[in-house]
């Protein structure tokens, strides 16, 4: 094997081995650190420009397999230094680097003369701006490859939510609602084609692809062969010949879904409903969205409680400190459910102090209901306080009169600081049993999707 002239791999500083992506990306790194336009003083400027044209010469022949595996084998083919003398110079750093998203491999350059070089291969499945960079006229050989494919894919199923306000007694006691949804309906008068004759046309300008080829000379002897998206179709593939009177072209219609939906007793409001091709229609796959129903509890604070965890019901108690130091029982007449309980404070509670029953809170569909939070929180007085008046706040006591007790179900309370097993994890399946300030993130199925009913239109 003879050896060539010039060390491209030593030069463009990188290994006999190395990756076509390995090659553009020290191309691109030399490029910029001797692109002549970086250095200042004739002296200077005059390296940078042989730098230059050394790693483009070194470029144009590993970035080319052909090339290069004549390179490797034979040592002869070695490239001449390319001319940038004339008007247009060196080529813009933007147009080399801003530009190289969307270029394949460089191809050889003219004064090559036989060996036509292979163009850079372009991007992949259509994608706008990777296109590849096309090879030089007068070269024998092959030219560049275009992007290989080159219609936009649009086959993922569109979806789309609608939210449905929920009570919270409704969760447990069950309901049946009428909703409305509004959807983009196709057009009847057009059959979604957004034309007059009910045909799309293929668009003229990217024959059907969604984008546009764009040819640009980067400098003598290197051209762009770059995709961007077709602003005539807007990446649709198709247009419409004389738009439809009933939608002007839009393919939709504004129209109303009405449907009856079962909230059945201890409904879980994490559930989504899903009603299958119900929704709005895309024109471009031909196909109707489909509607997720998602659901938001209401009216908690007429329960004074709000929501922690997704599935624990948390109170705010204020308690006098005679009752947090004499085993008080706390009356919640007003649970959502429609029950009443009574909790027997068997301790000491201290300010800020939290307690839960177990089962007490929101039902969910495992089976597993949430927690009843109790947050305590001391009474203060608003002043200062006299000798006889601090005696006289310190023995007021909450006024339980009119309660009959019969009627309330007697729950225990538990300390979350006991509950917890030696790796800080609450005991037992009582779920979301680990965060008491509702920052928790519990998965609803154990894998992070929240329970969906489908159902078809």
């Amino acid at each position: 094997m003879s050896q060539p002239k010039k060390n491209y791999y030593e030069i463009l500083e990188i290994s006999s081995d190395a990756t076509e992506e390995e090659i553009t990306r020290a191309y691109r790194k030399l490029a910029v650190k001797w692109h002549p336009d970086k250095h200042k003083g004739e002296e200077k400027k005059k390296i940078a420009e042989e730098k230059f044209k050394e790693i483009s010469e070194a470029n144009s022949v590993l970035s080319d397999p052909e090339k290069r595996s004549k390179y490797d084998e034979f040592g002869l083919c070695d490239g001449e230094q390319p001319d940038f003398s004339g008007p247009q110079g060196f080529p813009d750093l933007s147009e080399i680097f801003g530009n190289m998203a969307g270029m394949g491999g460089m191809g050889g350059f003219p004064f090559m003369g036989g060996m036509g070089g292979m163009g850079g291969m372009g991007g992949m499945g259509g994608i706008p701006g990777m296109g590849g960079m096309g090879g030089i006229p007068g070269m024998g050989g092959m030219g560049g490859m275009g992007g290989m494919g080159g219609n936009v894919q649009r086959n993922n199923k569109p979806t789309q939510e609608f939210k449905v306000k929920l009570r919270v007694n409704e969760l447990y006691e069950g309901c049946e609602k009428t909703i409305e949804i509004p959807i983009d309906d196709i057009c009847v008068d057009c059959n979604g084609t957004g034309s007059k004759n009910k045909k799309k046309k293929v668009c003229p300008d990217c024959k059907g692809k969604g984008i546009r080829v764009i040819m640009r000379q980067l400098g003598p002897g290197m051209i762009s062969q770059q995709q961007i998206s077709c602003g005539t179709c807007q990446q649709k593939c198709w247009v419409s010949e004389g738009n439809c009177v009933g939608c002007q072209g839009k393919c939709t219609k504004p129209n109303k879904l009405t449907k009856k939906i079962n909230i059945k007793k201890n409904f879980d409001y994490q559930t989504k409903m899903c009603l299958r091709d119900s929704g709005n229609f895309d024109p471009n796959i031909e196909k109707k969205a489909d509607i997720y129903i998602v659901f938001k509890v209401t009216d908690l604070e007429d329960y004074n409680l709000k929501i922690s965890n997704e599935y624990d019901l948390v109170l705010d108690y204020t308690i006098h400190l005679w009752d947090a130091l004499s085993g008080h029982t706390v009356y919640v007449g007003t649970h959502p459910s429609g029950k009443k309980y009574s909790f027997k404070l068997g301790e000491i509670i201290k300010d800020g102090d939290v307690r839960f029953g177990k089962g007490l809170g929101l039902p969910n569909e495992d089976g597993h209901p949430g927690k009843f939070i109790i947050k305590f929180n001391y009474k203060y007085p608003d002043t200062i306080l006299d000798h006889d008046k601090l005696k006289e706040f310190l023995r007021t006591k909450e006024e339980n009169k009119g309660i009959v007790k019969s009627e309330y179900s007697k729950e225990k309370l538990f300390n979350p600081d006991l509950e917890k097993d030696d790796n800080n994890n609450f005991k037992g399946k009582n779920r979301n049993n680990g965060n008491m300030d509702g920052d928790g993130d519990d998965d609803d199925n154990g894998n992070g999707q929240p329970g969906v009913q489908c159902a078809q239109s």
